[in-house]
């Protein structure tokens, strides 16, 4: 009981201080990839604890693998984790609840995705067949071999966005507008904040993001997740670019792409130059802090990253460790 106990507390802090802490940090800004670590780690810790609640509720498989594990006393080890406190049912229900969990959050996986790349392969397609493949001329100097293929599509509004893809078949489409306004530097800010995007797998975290939202969001939990990690993704990007060309190259860009008065061609789960609160990213672009990023904060955000999805499970398992090599022949034959 203790232990259950304890993972539900673990559950209750992740669901509600813990995202609203994140949510309001500053330093969030600064780091942004290991802000978003941080979300999935939040919201994959919420994720297991729940689930190591359930099992544990529903003791007795979870008992057999602990007795098997540590080589344990069953005895000892039902009485750590079942009890006197589990009433009539309760473990049936707790495995029933875990099933539905499991059926409910792979069948929104599998939709999301399917969903996704029925999109994207629509537009991977329309990229190729009406677009022209580089080379983008005096706009901008760039190694097709260094990155995924570069489509320009002739169109009014300037927009530039990428569509990930498998091995080799991830696309970076630029409408010709964008290359009439974009300067050869911005233009070539533009394509690495969208190489960027593919390199970090941020369609995943945002697919994660997502596929959770969805499942638990409705609840209260992460209701913020996915809005959260669409924000620091872009970010994100932008610093990648930054790297390679200055903070004020990527935010006239941002700007040039954003004031212009036709939204560009784009669809749902592809990540685009303009993305998500474009204001604020100027912003944050123009009135950075000169002094070099430090690492004290993404050490120590790596090291919740680690810590906050395990603890549950050395929680769930630390009963059965403690009881290590317990068994008598006559009671570790099951």
């Amino acid at each position: 009981m203790l232990v259950i106990a304890v993972l539900l507390a673990h559950a209750a802090l992740l669901a509600g201080p813990a995202p609203r802490l994140l949510a309001r940090a500053r330093w969030t800004i600064r780091f942004p990839q290991a802000a978003l670590r941080t979300w999935h780690a939040c919201a994959a810790g919420l994720l297991i604890t729940l689930a190591a609640a359930l099992v544990l509720t529903a003791h007795d498989l979870w008992e057999h693998g602990m007795v098997w594990l540590f080589n344990a006393d069953k005895h000892q080890v039902h009485a750590s984790y079942g009890g006197a406190w589990l009433a009539a049912g309760i473990a049936e229900a707790a495995l029933l609840v875990l099933m539905l969990g499991g059926v409910t959050l792979s069948t929104f996986t599998l939709r999301r995705t399917l969903r996704l790349r029925r999109v994207r392969d629509r537009h991977r397609l329309t990229a190729d067949a009406q677009a022209a493949h580089g080379p983008l001329g005096a706009h901008a100097e760039y190694d097709p071999s260094t990155g995924p293929t570069v489509r320009v599509l002739t169109h009014d509004a300037p927009a530039a966005f990428c569509i990930p893809g498998p091995r080799g078949g991830s696309r970076i489409v630029v409408t010709s507008a964008a290359l009439e306004m974009l300067s050869g530097d911005e233009l070539a800010a533009t394509l690495e904040h969208e190489r960027a995007h593919l390199r970090l797998h941020h369609h995943r975290s945002i697919l994660a993001a997502d596929v959770l939202t969805a499942a638990l969001g409705w609840t209260g939990p992460l209701r913020g997740y996915a809005d959260h990690v669409r924000r620091l993704a872009e970010m994100a990007a932008d610093d990648q670019a930054v790297r390679h060309h200055g903070r004020r190259t990527v935010a006239k860009a941002l700007l040039e792409m954003s004031t212009a008065p036709d939204a560009g061609p784009g669809a749902p789960g592809l990540s685009a130059m303009t993305g998500s609160n474009p204001a604020e990213r100027i912003r944050r672009l123009i009135h950075a802090s000169p002094r070099p990023a430090g690492r004290l904060v993404p050490a120590l955000a790596l090291a919740a990253t680690l810590a906050v999805p395990a603890l549950p499970v050395a929680v769930a398992m630390a009963p059965a460790a403690l009881l290590a090599d317990t068994a008598h022949p006559a009671s570790s034959g099951h």
